[in-house]
């Protein structure tokens, strides 16, 4: 009966472990996904942005060559971008690189594929490639032809170490559920062995026992599985940083340009639509505020209500645990006049995959 008990232990042991790593896997993989959708949607949302500023310089019907804007603000995207080897424009006919961030790369012909990609008006395509990501959208003259594309080729060192990070914190957290399992189970086995040793409240002592037990690997359960989400959460804090700080920074340009040409700052007609638009193209933003200087709400999209708290002695307003918020300026003519505040849910992989 022993031996028997034993094995079964062991079975149990095994069957645990492998449960464990599995759902460690799962896990692993839909905040992986996570991550590389926060970069792909950042990547094409900042490529959105430059392609929409040299579009409009194209409808004026300037030919491609002679835009003279065009190296100014690839330059200047290439400043926003850390992660950016190179950013370029090339002819779509010819394949020839008309501009870029790289003076070497001045002249020379694109890569075949480049070009079979960069067909579709408005339609950003991202491709992966030896060390890097490739992406780009096709650029229109001003009768709606085809003239040529812009190029952004993006190092994958920060994603990689991203994912390295997850693999750690799935190995570190899968081997430590297994090792609570583990000795759960063999606590059973060495007390069922000792109390079939003795005949005083067998019964008694077995169910304080296996209540104790469950008890405990219900807690070691709960614990373990939230620290290992909130581990996750932090390796893909750069990632949402990153995007927050993106989106905030393209829609306080955007109202510092309105401000600029006369329209009043507490007046801007349809900005809450825009801002529900952006909200609802990114579904891990929980909010997104239009504040004046001072930090009284002007505009609002979504509810930043979740994640601020109130010190109940003092009245300061403090982000809770959890959240991200990223601000950025809003720029009149002189001066700061407000700011543009970006709020996501470092939950939202957990609270809506999972």
């Amino acid at each position: 009966m022993r031996n028997v008990s034993l094995i079964h232990t062991v079975l149990a042991s095994l069957l645990w472990g492998g449960v464990v790593f599995v759902f460690t896997g799962i896990t692993f993989m839909k905040y992986e996904s996570a991550s590389h959708m926060l970069r792909e949607s950042r990547i094409e949302a900042a490529l959105t942005a430059l392609h929409k500023t040299i579009q409009i310089e194209m409808d004026k019907g300037i030919s491609l060559p002679e835009l003279k804007t065009v190296e100014r603000e690839l330059l200047r995207y290439a400043q926003d971008e850390n992660d950016l080897i190179s950013a370029s424009v090339f002819d779509v006919y010819t394949g020839k690189t008309l501009f870029s961030t790289v003076s070497s790369q001045k002249g020379r012909n694109v890569p075949e594929l480049w070009r079979k990609k960069c067909v579709k008006p408005e339609a950003v395509f991202i491709e992966s490639e030896k060390n890097k990501e490739v992406a780009g959208v096709l650029l229109l003259n001003a009768l709606s032809e085809n003239a040529g594309c812009l190029m952004a080729e993006y190092s994958v060192d920060i994603h990689g170490s991203v994912r390295e990070k997850m693999i750690k914190t799935a190995l570190r957290y899968a081997f430590r559920l297994t090792g609570i399992g583990v000795l759960i189970c063999f606590s059973v086995y060495f007390f069922s062995f000792l109390i079939s040793t003795t005949m005083i409240n067998k019964k008694i002592q077995a169910s304080v026992f296996l209540l104790l037990c469950q008890s405990m690997l219900l807690f070691g359960l709960y614990f373990n599985f939230k620290m290992t989400f909130k581990a996750f959460e932090a390796d893909l804090g750069q990632e949402i940083a990153a995007k927050a700080q993106l989106i905030a920074g393209r829609i306080g340009k955007r109202l510092s340009q309105t401000v600029q040409s006369g329209v009043p700052f507490d007046s801007i007609k349809g900005l809450e639509t825009y801002m529900d638009q952006i909200r609802f193209a990114n579904q891990e933003i929980l909010f997104v505020l239009i504040t004046d200087k001072t930090g009284r709400v002007l505009y609002e999209s979504g509810t930043a209500s979740k994640a601020f708290q109130a010190d109940p002695h003092t009245g300061k307003i403090s982000l809770k645990e959890g959240y991200y918020n990223a601000a950025e300026p809003v720029n009149g003519s002189n001066a700061v006049i407000g700011w543009v505040q970006i709020g996501i849910n470092e939950r939202f992989v957990r609270e809506k995959n999972l």
